[in-house]
């Protein structure tokens, strides 16, 4: 299976710079029709200059000049996280932990393993939270593993901690296919179409 390639989202960013250059051209124009004609001093010119830089921050944020940060690469063997340079082989994950701290908005996957835990900020990213947890939980089937989120004590709510687990996701047996959900199943008694 190919490597997943999580990378920074640069598009609110450029949908950004592309408003900015929207509002801050024509308001440029106009101040340099009306302000320079009106301006006796070079004092005056410097209130013509706002136009311009929001007109320059504009263009610097739509377009960027390098391409998208790479931030985690997904493959079968191991996560790789670049900010923090860190290498987390899959067969030494623990656990996956979501977690929002308190002075941010955005959400922290918190991997475990027997070496401590590697905090990831997801945020402005091309995958969300969930997405990565998904991914990895693919690959950890083909090493015969599964993540399993926990629940907490009260309510059995989500405790967003996701355990590392040996086996199948789903287990089956030969009575799964025969399951009638209450009902007996029996092919005499099954109404017949006319």
């Amino acid at each position: 299976m190919t490597d997943t390639i999580v990378k920074e989202n640069l598009k609110i960013r450029q949908l950004g710079g592309g408003l900015l250059i929207l509002v801050s051209l024509p308001l440029t124009l106009l101040f340099f029709l009306f302000g320079l004609s009106s301006s006796r001093s070079v004092t005056d010119i410097v209130f013509l200059l706002p136009g311009p830089l929001l007109l320059a921050a504009g263009f610097w944020a739509a377009f960027p000049r390098r391409p998208p940060r790479t931030k985690l690469i997904i493959s079968d063997d191991a996560l790789h996280i670049t900010a923090p340079a860190k290498i987390i082989p899959l067969g030494d994950l623990l656990q996956v932990r979501e977690h929002i701290p308190i002075y941010a908005k955005h959400t922290r996957l918190i991997f475990g393993t027997t070496q401590g835990g590697t905090n990831f900020d997801v945020v402005n990213l091309t995958h969300q939270h969930q997405d990565i947890i998904n991914l990895i939980s693919v690959r950890l089937e083909k090493q015969g593993k599964y993540l399993r989120e926990g629940r907490t004590d009260i309510r059995g709510a989500p405790n967003g901690i996701w355990e590392v687990r040996e086996g199948l996701p789903f287990e089956t047996s030969a009575s799964d296919a025969k399951l009638t959900h209450g009902r007996e199943q029996n092919p005499s008694n099954s109404p017949k179409r006319q």
